[in-house]
């Protein structure tokens, strides 16, 4: 819980900052640089949440590893995030950075499983629909999960539409437990 609100308040001021100066695209990308470096390096990973090395030591690989490749903002605010020892939180940081930049730009992530994948003609369909029905830019993420059988399940945020073969299955099976239609004498 206190995990997600530092990195919200953080995400927060990082954002106004950006929006501020005109660079919001340009720190909306080095987090996600950040997210990628997190979730492809467990040593770097590692290395952020380690209460032995020192600030300043993290501080010179970040600037290693980035050089030239982030904004100036983005720079001195892991600088500042390390003077104050949140280094740990800076993925949860990037998260929440990137969530506030959706939300800014009407941008809603829709997740889409299904047995198979869509072909391109089929992803543009569905996209398009949502986007003309609810007036917001959709991210679509495909997944392929085979223990659906058939069929598809859609879900953003808390919402989930689930039309899967084995969903229906599974329906069916809990009615007919139920038997309702026994007779009784």
């Amino acid at each position: 819980m206190l995990d997600s609100i530092i990195a919200e308040r953080y995400a927060k001021a990082l954002y106004e900052l950006a929006h501020e100066k005109g660079k919001l695209e340009q720190v909306k990308k080095d987090m996600d640089l950040l997210i990628e470096l997190t979730l492809s390096s467990k040593d770097f990973k590692q290395l952020l949440v380690s209460p032995i090395i020192k600030p300043a030591k993290k501080v010179g690989v970040l600037d290693a590893l980035l050089s030239g490749k982030v904004d100036e903002i983005t720079k001195q605010f892991y600088h500042l995030i390390a003077a104050k020892r949140r280094e740990k939180y800076l993925e949860g940081i990037a998260r929440a950075f990137i969530e506030k930049y959706k939300e800014h730009n009407n941008i809603v992530t829709i997740e889409i499983r299904t047995v198979q994948p869509l072909t391109e003609g089929m992803k543009d369909k569905i996209v398009g629909i949502l986007e003309k029905r609810r007036g917001i830019t959709v991210e679509l993420v495909e997944k392929i999960d085979p223990t659906l059988i058939g069929g598809f399940i859609v879900s953003t945020g808390n919402l989930r539409y689930d039309s899967s073969l084995a969903h229906s299955i599974r329906k069916l099976k809990k009615e007919f437990e139920e038997n309702l239609y026994v007779r009784e004498l």
